[in-house]
């Protein structure tokens, strides 16, 4: 099929192809696109840069004996041997930056320049950034030796791994612009340099891997941000390939790049000699390596995604056309196919007739009629009948003709003997996308008159995010938002009840139930790692490398409560529970609307357990969000109001600690804290201009700002807003802000006291403080080890006896933290059962 003309239609194939005039060719010049086969590249290269680095770092003991074994085999090498390989090292290294030049200049790549030099002296910059910070410790002692005396052209420390990246960083910038022959030429000899380098011992082995790496980030970091020509073929040589397959060609025109769709190559519009208009879809390596990061995506993260194998531009688009042939047996309306065929430069083409018709997603809500949603979803039942599975089955691949017709197009990731959930999938698809535009009543009701109620039951276990791809799941997200803001715009402080959020996949799954008469099923469980396997995993490695050291203090503290007062321990236990009531209120206090108190109780609980298990509180603060978002706050609200309790929370610990150092060091000149915060905050204010002018100088980044940053902004705005003229609010948020660390200090005073510890409250505050702002740098939930040692070091320096100091710790660490974590655990389920989060 793909070497002889296929099934063209009389009305297409007339005249001979060699006596017509040369097509009309109507496409624009053209542009530089963000390349997937550079995203790959990076990625691949970050992840072997982050490896070399983490053993240079991790192991350096071990990492430095490798590579002093590879340097005594090095230098056993004979002398003039090793001179000779560097010095033709040395003679490449100078030769290939002058030829590669010439090359670009000969041809006239001025673009390309403008990628090699940038993404040099990044590579450049990089290399001797790594070298220097990471790589150098871990060099062996006898290197520096191990040039002495040698050299060819210069001494043989040169070419260095620095100059080595530069050279692999511009020979990835400059790729897209040379032909397969250079471009492998290039890549040969910077491989070859590099390893031929380490052979001679000139550099040591990690340095020559991180060259490599740090090339392979640098060159394709500046493809990404300032674009390359795109791995398609051009129109001519689809004009050519339209000719050599026997189609007439008179005239052929490239759509506009508003109306091609990501993943589905390139669309072209052609008219043959007789009239017949043709519609020609182009696919290209770029297009393979977009589909790669679809089934890897899909891969991870479901149990069986169903996906083909990965296919090459002509097996996808043969296989593309047999699926609508097969679907035009079935009875289903389908493009009307007419031959798949290779282009030249590695791409291959797709011609279907051509109808005029416009795709359902251009229809508003009230153009989409009953009549043309029943069609369509009768030509889906033939599809079901018949075990195909579309799986692209969205309002965009729908075209309706003036008639009202309607048509199935973009088979490309279609199967045959398709699997229930596939299958499954396809309908719960289609009945979401539709929703988005004519609502969950009106879409049932369609696809029930097209499928009937066995096919459209079929689809109740899919109708959740996962069953959906991309494009359709983020429709339903936006069409979710947009009602939830709807519904909160007229009452910003309604009272809120956890699922309130409006959600149009439970409503279809409850105009289905009711449609067809079913009973209620559960939803297929298609993930194949959830959020709670991924903590269990967090979980379980925190306890081996972080709790069970923590079980060597058990003695201790069995043999602390021994000789404990038991009332002023007893006492020390509700604090525990009034914590959680403080940051109930400071969640409330975060919040325009009203929260109902006993649910966010059992969020916080279950926060908290969490809390143990991650660093920095990022569990905690996760759950916090899906609970906001499950009684139906907007995300950018609800992020905001998460952030809004973390800066609370600084505010508040800044403010008792100033207050309490200051009171304490009236009567005790121990206590002396010392935070270098320029150290961190001038790094992060650079790294926080940088990354906006990043933003803002590339066109990717001004429309994230536009359509991602700015509505964020804007809720999270307006959420402060409603908070600061609402004094109820005001008064929530100060009074959880501050008694969430006072009730520490009371806790641990309170155990101090058990043991007989006679310290006054405002030197126990000023030592839980300066302990809090220690433990917090710290890179462990809890501030597990670091808290305690804090503590203990702290009220020691203020005159407790450490017997004493240890114990009253170690009950208080145990009251406080470890009480959490079955209490958490069980609160956490329960949300969980009542959909909580």
């Amino acid at each position: 099929m793909s070497e002889r003309p296929g099934i063209i239609p009389p009305s297409v194939a007339v005249g001979g192809s060699k006596a017509a005039a040369a097509p009309v060719i109507d496409a624009p010049p053209p542009r530089d696109v963000r390349r997937a086969a550079d995203l790959s590249r990076l990625l691949v290269s970050g992840a072997a840069l982050v490896v070399t680095v983490l053993s240079a770092v991790a192991t350096r003991a071990p990492a430095r004996r490798a590579q002093q074994g590879l340097l005594d085999a090095a230098t056993a090498l004979p002398p003039g041997l090793r001179d000779g390989l560097v010095g033709a090292v040395q003679v490449v290294a100078v030769l290939a930056p002058v030829v590669a030049l010439g090359v670009l200049v000969a041809r006239r790549r001025g673009d390309a320049l403008l990628r090699v030099v940038p993404a040099a002296a990044l590579g450049a910059l990089v290399a001797w950034s790594v070298t220097h910070l990471a790589l150098t410790r871990s060099r062996p002692d006898l290197w520096p030796q191990a040039l002495v005396g040698r050299g060819a052209l210069v001494h043989a420390g040169w070419p260095s791994a620095v100059y080595l990246a530069a050279c692999a960083a511009a020979v990835v910038a400059a790729g897209p612009w040379l032909d397969t022959r250079w471009r492998r030429t290039f890549w040969t000899l910077t491989v070859v340099c590099t390893g031929l380098s380490a052979a001679a011992a000139a550099i040591v082995p990690l340095e020559a891997a991180a060259a490599l790496a740090v090339g392979g980030v640098a060159g394709s970091a500046v493809l990404l941000l300032a674009g390359g020509p795109a791995d398609r073929p051009t129109p001519q040589a689809v004009a050519d390939a339209l000719v050599a397959c026997g189609i007439p060609l008179a005239a052929l025109r490239e759509t506009p790049s508003l109306e091609r769709r990501p993943g589905e190559g390139i669309r072209y519009s052609a008219e043959t000699t007789a009239g017949a208009r043709l519609a020609v879809r182009v696919l290209g390596p770029e297009d393979r390596n977009r589909d790669l990061f679809h089934r890897l995506a899909r891969l991870t993260m479901l149990r069986h995604p169903a996906d083909t194998a990965a296919q090459s531009p002509l097996a996808a688009v043969e296989h593309e056309l047999l699926m609508l042939v097969f679907a035009d047996r079935t009875g289903a309306r389908v493009a009307e196919p007419v031959i798949a065929y290779p282009v030249a430069g590695g791409g291959a083409l797709l011609v279907t007739v051509e109808r005029a018709a416009r795709p359902l997603s251009a229809f508003r809500g009230e153009e989409m009629t009953d009549q043309v949603l029943t069609g369509v979803w009768t030509s889906v039942a033939r599809l079901q009948e018949h075990r195909l599975a579309h799986r692209a089955l969205r309002p965009e691949h729908i075209l309706v003709e003036p008639d009202g017709a309607s048509r199935l197009t973009a088979f490309a990731r279609a199967r045959l003997g398709a699997a229930p959930n596939a299958l499954g999938s396809d309908i719960a698809e289609l009945l979401a996308a539709t929703a988005t535009h004519v609502g969950a009543h009106r879409a049932t009701q369609c696809a029930l008159a097209g499928l009937g109620p066995g096919l459209l039951a079929t689809a109740l276990p899919y109708l959740q995010p996962l069953a959906l791809l991309g494009p359709a799941r983020r429709e339903v997200a936006r069409y979710d938002q947009a009602r939830a803001r709807t519904a909160g715009a007229g009452a910003k402080r309604r009272t809120l009840r956890p699922g309130d959020r409006p959600s149009l996949l439970r409503d279809l799954s409850a105009e289905v139930v009711a449609a067809t008469g079913t009973e209620p099923v559960p939803l297929a469980s298609l993930a194949r790692f959830t959020w709670k396997s991924v903590l269990g995993l967090v979980g379980a490695f925190l306890a081996l490398h972080l709790v069970l050291p923590q079980f060597a203090n058990a003695p201790a503290v069995v043999t602390a409560l021994r000789d404990a007062n038991w009332w002023w321990v007893l006492a020390v236990l509700p604090v525990t529970f009034i914590s959680q009531a403080f940051s109930t209120c400071l969640q409330m206090g975060t919040i325009p609307a009203r929260l109902p108190f006993g649910p966010t109780y059992e969020v916080q609980f279950a926060s908290s357990f969490l809390n143990r298990i991650t660093p920095s509180n990022v569990g905690g603060m996760a759950l916090n969000l899906r609970y906001l978002q499950k009684t139906g706050i907007e995300t950018g609200a609800a992020t905001a109001s998460v952030g809004l309790q973390s800066v609370a929370g600084a505010v508040s610990n800044a403010v008792l600690a100033a207050v309490f150092f200051t009171w304490a060091g009236r009567h005790h000149a121990g206590v002396h804290l010392h935070l270098p915060a320029g150290r961190y905050v001038l790094p992060a204010i650079a790294l926080i201009l940088a990354a906006g002018g990043l933003l803002g100088a590339t066109p990717p980044g001004r429309r994230f700002l536009r359509e991602k940053v700015w509505p964020f902004l804007r809720a999270a705005a307006s959420t402060v807003t409603g908070i600061a003229s609402n004094p109820a609010k005001l008064a929530l948020l100060v009074t959880g802000a501050l008694g969430l660390p006072l009730i520490q200090v009371v806790g641990l005073a309170l155990s101090l006291r058990a043991f007989g510890g006679g310290l006054p409250f405002v030197q126990v505050g000023a030592a839980y403080m300066a302990a809090r702002l220690v433990a917090n740098a710290a890179p462990v939930p809890g501030g597990l080890g670091a808290l305690e040692a804090g503590l203990i070091a702290g009220l020691t320096a203020l005159g407790v006896a450490a017997g004493v100091a240890t114990s009253a710790v170690l009950v208080y660490r145990l009251l406080t933290f470890w009480l959490n974590v079955p209490l958490g655990a069980l609160a956490l389920g329960v949300v969980q059962r009542k959909g909580h989060v």
